[in-house]
């Protein structure tokens, strides 16, 4: 073997191979031929005895004679030795060198080199070996990976032939494309071959693709292969039919049962098909039934065959449990007019004398241009690409060396069809986010500047069908010009249906945010109202006061002087008429409203008044107890149970956390309805309780619990009642004012001055607000690019899942797992924080200031151009400067948050000179535009930090339902989602620490392999449920699809053997009896599911 390898290795032209391929071949066949010859004349030699043995009736011989007979068949099959072995060979080293040898030779690289360029020649290559049953999938593909890098990655029509042995199949395959496949009586072709035949560059265009692969097969019911699986022929057949866009079905003869074989191992295997969404085509040629010119004769065999296919289909469905399929024409298109051939028989007489008979080549032309005409009606999409052949071969025989090929076949094409149109659909969805994000700042800054007072629909609905019409353009284009455009046809109408609730869901939230904002602008301005009262007035003394030094020359000192004399004296007297506001009673408050929300508990003044401990603890025994009517496994809480519980306990106070922040951030006064929100959260809480089948909380919990929060509320609203007090109170607020009335003071007095004092406050007010405006558009920049730059952030929710799974392998920090399996969205958090500092402290810290100075331009223009445009109206109506600052504010309206109340205080100012206040206005911006560079730089980037987080959250992670089996989190995008939850890989129950009913066994089992068994699982004492039924259990399994698959990632079967010490000690479970760890598992490395997991 290792001289045929240097050869292979050395002489890199392909016609030198091929001539010592040919040689080596006629060798072979001298070198066994006269020992072969000996063994048939010793077979006809036993033979003969043992039918002399069958006349004399002796039976104690006659076993002896068929062993002997049995023996030498044995031998004689042995004894055969063709190129194909020494390739098989080839084929094999590969394999062993690829999985064992870290070291790549140059003569290793090479074989499949060697083979593509042997394809390509014309030489059949061995798909299946036929002794061994099995298919070398490393090495075919990676010889369909040569062919794709030297032809390109080219369309091929795939033919294939099935039929019983020796009914002249590759006879057939021969005549119609003048191949060499080996010919002979009995069972010459063993597995399958594949042999590529290039298609003239004239005919290319209209066929529609560039090679033909034509997939010869061993024959079905040989009789040698008695002894083998009773599903080898089937699994033959699903294979080749699977692979083939047109497979003929060979029959020969007419004897019935023979035809009744063949047609129950297709027709089950074109249900296979149908079943996994393949939709291959067929022929059948019906060889060797005599001069078949009738008409008449012709239609009643096809009325036959009709008639034995729909029988074979109705039985086949019923033992593929397909409840559609009637008749075969269900099945696949079939025309028994146009998809039957009759074939006289090949030789014209008795051979070896006898010509071929002219009528067969007649036959083989009439169905050569059939097959071409097929070819050319096929649909451009189902014609596979080289490489589309090579995942096909894969998810075929992956499929078939399962236990059940429907349940485990994997269309890797439509996979990674998906994958695909997941990440587009993951653009396509920020672009509109992003345009909401952009959209509710715009909204916000006008409402903040009173310039929205009332929401109207088109003031969202306009802006977002634009931006929703060009996506829906993107949408379907994509669909239209992808290459894959018939894969993704199948899911149009899903995907076009997420992105329509995507936009409603965010005009539905942006809606909901502006009328929440306008509503508290509306609270706030009866106070507002009232500010204004002392601030006219104020002003009026302010302005007497400038009227009675005026002309004189003081200095900014005297000034000051002077307004401080009598400042204190105004504030007091004008804050003497406020009325003395109500204190509320917050601990009153929060009584009351947990009296009346528990009014049907008893002696619940009581409870309330026992209730005195700081914290909260859980009481397993008090705050908890087992479902009677809904327990699954067990009656007694579990560990993983009384973990679930505590990490339920510590979402509702981070959730309370989140609540008690959101009410802070509205810089508003204390109200009532506050504790009802935080009511409102534990309630949600509580009741989106995945175990709520296992156990449910008791009253006391509840109360406890609400107590607790409740009494941690007060003190936050205690203390934000005082901030709003001491805020708003007049004499604080006045006090805050101050510098403004003496700035408008200080303007009056001044006169011709007054312009640059003007200018000065102006951009006094405006820093703060430019500092603001440019930090909320740097967060909608940052969360922007970290999705696009950073790998996890980047795809769509399953991505992020991938790389969430390699980081924790890295770390093997079982704690960190922990939080993952137990609270997803604490763990999501704490991922997303760590990879914006990341982002952040590395190459995202030069981007960051590029943003900057990009925001930093955008707001430069906007108020130079706001100044432009305002002094330019201004100079034509004469404005005064309270109108310059109305337009001035209007064209600055929707760029940042810039109340126009806020230059009370300088607009009864005189300007004269409109366009020197526009000259002194931009010779003070760029100044003005250094210090906001230098705020910024001195700012806490880390501030940014939550906010991206919530952006990048609810752009990847929409739904957090959990498995009710593995708690494996629901990869769907969208929060509340039409339809079922689910993911496309589940885990081993042992990972969320689920036993065996009644025992301390871990459950080692997939949930996705579970739903595919015979297996029970038990609902309450006396209900038990199968698996595949699970739906029946109700609540939270009939939410979820979990799609029967036997194949299980083997990153959790790496986990479970890497962590089994700490699993058990966590569920105070074992790995025993039903619940022990394979072997195999065992050997899974750290490296091996890492590499997995990144191929993905």
């Amino acid at each position: 073997m290792g001289f045929v390898l240097q050869i292979l290795h050395e002489y890199s032209e392909t016609h030198t191979i091929f001539y010592f391929l040919q040689w080596m071949s006629v060798f072979l066949d001298s070198l066994t031929a006269e020992h072969l010859e000996n063994l048939h004349e010793k077979l006809i030699h036993l033979w003969s005895n043992e039918q002399t043995e069958k006349q004399k009736s002796q039976t104690s011989n006659l076993k002896l004679w068929q062993n002997k007979i049995e023996a030498i068949s044995t031998e004689i099959t042995d004894c055969t030795l063709g190129i194909e072995q020494f390739l098989r060979e080839v084929g094999q080293i590969y394999e062993a060198l690829e999985e064992t040898s870290a070291k790549r030779e140059t003569i290793f690289l090479s074989l499949p080199q060697i083979a593509a360029d042997l394809m390509i020649s014309g030489v059949p290559i061995e798909l299946m070996d036929g002794d061994a049953s099995y298919v070398p999938l490393k090495w075919v593909a990676a010889i369909l990976d040569k062919l794709s890098e030297k032809l390109g990655d080219k369309r091929l029509f795939v033919l294939s032939v099935l039929g019983l042995q020796s009914s002249g199949k590759s006879t057939l395959m021969n005549a119609l494309f003048g191949l060499q496949f080996t010919v002979s009586a009995g069972r010459c072709t063993k597995g399958a071959y594949m042999q590529l035949l290039k298609v003239d560059e004239s005919s290319r265009e209209e066929l529609g693709f560039d090679f033909l692969l034509v997939v010869d097969t061993e024959g079905l019911r040989a009789p040698e292969l008695s002894n083998k699986s009773q599903n080898w022929d089937n699994e033959l057949a699903t294979f080749v039919i699977g692979l083939a866009n047109l497979t003929l079905i060979n029959i020969f003869g007419e004897n019935p049962s023979e035809m009744q074989d063949i047609l129950q191992i297709a027709v089950q295997a074109f249900l296979r098909m149908k079943q996994v969404k393949i939709s291959p085509t067929c022929i059948f040629v019906h060889q060797n039934v005599g001069e078949m010119t009738a008409k008449d004769r012709t239609t009643e065999g096809r009325r036959r065959l009709e008639q034995r296919l729909d029988e074979m289909a109705a039985l086949a469905a019923k033992q593929e449990e397909c409840s559609d399929v009637t008749c075969f024409s269900d099945v696949i298109k079939f025309d028994v007019n146009t998809h039957v051939y009759y074939f006289a028989h090949l030789w014209d007489g008795n051979p070896p004398m006898a010509p071929p008979n002219p009528r067969y080549s007649h036959n083989v032309q009439e169905l050569k241009s059939r097959i071409l005409l097929t070819a050319k009606q096929e649909s451009r999409g189902s014609i596979m690409k080289i490489s589309d052949v090579k995942f096909r071969v894969q998810d075929l025989w992956r499929a078939l060396v399962s236990e059940n090929f429907i349940f485990s076949f994997r269309n890797t094409q439509e996979v990674m069809a998906m994958s695909k149109l997941e990440t587009m659909y993951n653009h396509w969805t920020w672009e509109l986010r992003s345009h909401m994000l952009d959209l509710q700042n715009q909204l916000h800054n006008q409402i903040q500047n009173r310039k929205i007072l009332t929401l109207t629909a088109s003031m969202i609905e306009d802006s977002v069908v634009k931006i929703y019409e060009t996506i829906k353009q993107e949408f379907e284009k994509y669909f239209t010009e992808d290459t894959e455009s018939y894969i993704l046809i199948q899911w149009k109408a899903h995907f076009e249906n997420k992105l329509l609730v995507l936009k409603d869901s965010l005009i539905s939230d942006t809606k909901r945010k502006a009328n929440e904002l306008i509503s508290l602008k509306e609270s706030q301005e009866r106070l507002e109202q009232k500010k204004k009262v002392y601030q006219n007035e104020l002003f009026e003394r302010s302005q007497k006061l400038a009227l009675s030094v005026k002309g004189k020359e003081l200095s900014e000192e005297d000034l000051l002087e002077k307004f401080n004399q009598l400042w204190g004296k105004w504030v007091c007297e004008v804050s003497s008429n406020v009325p003395q506001a109500m204190e509320p009673n917050i601990d009153v408050d929060a009584e009351n409203i947990l009296l009346d929300y528990f009014k049907k508990e008893k002696n619940i003044v009581e409870k309330l008044k026992r209730n005195t401990e700081e914290d909260f603890h859980t009481d397993f025994g008090k705050h908890v107890k087992m479902y009677k009517e809904y327990c699954a496994f067990s009656k007694n809480l579990e560990a993983c149970d009384k973990v679930s519980i505590n990490m339920t306990t510590e979402h509702v106070f981070s959730r309370f956390d989140e609540t008690i922040n959101s009410i802070w951030s509205q810089q508003r006064d204390y109200d009532q309805s506050d504790f009802h929100k935080i009511l409102r959260v534990i309630e949600n809480e509580l009741n989106s309780v995945l175990t709520k089948d296992r156990y449910i909380f008791t009253s006391e919990y509840k109360i406890k619990l609400c107590w607790c929060l409740f009494r941690r509320a007060s003190k936050h609203f205690k203390e934000m009642h005082r901030a709003f007090k001491t805020v708003n109170d007049p004499v604080n607020y006045l006090e805050s004012k101050k510098n403004d009335f003496f700035m408008s003071f200080k303007i009056s007095c001044q006169g011709a001055t007054s312009i640059t004092s003007f200018v000065d406050f102006l951009w006094h007010k405006l820093t703060p607000a430019v500092s603001d405006t440019i930090w909320e558009k740097m967060i909608i920049k940052i969360t922007g690019d970290m999705r696009v730059t950073c790998p996890a952030f980047n795809g769509n929710r399953a991505n992020l899942e991938k790389h969430i799974l390699i980081s924790l392998a890295e770390e093997e920090n079982f704690d960190n797992y922990w939080q993952y399996i137990h609270d997803p969205e604490s763990f999501f958090r704490t991922y997303t924080e760590k990879h914006i500092k990341m982002y952040c402290s590395g190459k995202g810290g030069e981007k960051i200031k590029t943003f900057f100075k990009i925001c930093l331009d955008d707001i430069k223009n906007a108020i130079l151009s706001a100044t432009h445009e305002s002094t330019a109206v201004a100079k034509d109506t004469s404005s005064t400067a309270s109108e310059w600052l109305d337009l001035f504010c209007d064209y600055l309206g929707n760029k940042l948050i810039f109340p126009r109340r806020d230059l009370i205080s300088i607009e009864h100012q005189e300007i004269k000179d409109m366009e020197f206040l526009k000259e002194a206005m931009s010779t003070a911006l760029d100044p003005t535009m250094k210090k906001v560079e230098q705020n910024f730089s001195s700012r806490n980037i880390d501030e940014m930090f939550p906010e991206i987080g919530k952006i990048l959250s609810k752009h990847l992670c929409g739904c957090w339902k959990q498995c009710p089996f593995c708690k494996v989190i629901c990869t769907n995008t969208i929060p509340k989602h039409d339809g079922d939850h689910s993911v496309p890989f589940h885990r081993p129950r042992a990972v969320n620490g689920s036993n065996w009913y009644r025992t301390d066994h871990f459950v080692i089992d997939c949930c996705s392999s579970l739903v595919a068994s015979d297996r029970l699982f038990a609902l309450t004492d006396d209900c038990n449920i199968p698996y595949k039924n699970y739906r029946k259990a109700g609540r939270n399994f009939a939410t979820w699809n979990i799609t029967p698959d036997s194949s299980t990632q083997p990153y959790w079967k790496w986990f479970v053997c890497h962590f089994r010490t700490k699993l058990e000690e966590k569920y105070q479970l074992k790995f025993a009896n039903r619940g022990q760890i394979p072997d195999e598992w065992a050997k899974i490395t750290k490296q091996y599911v890492l590499d997995e997991l990144k191929k993905q």
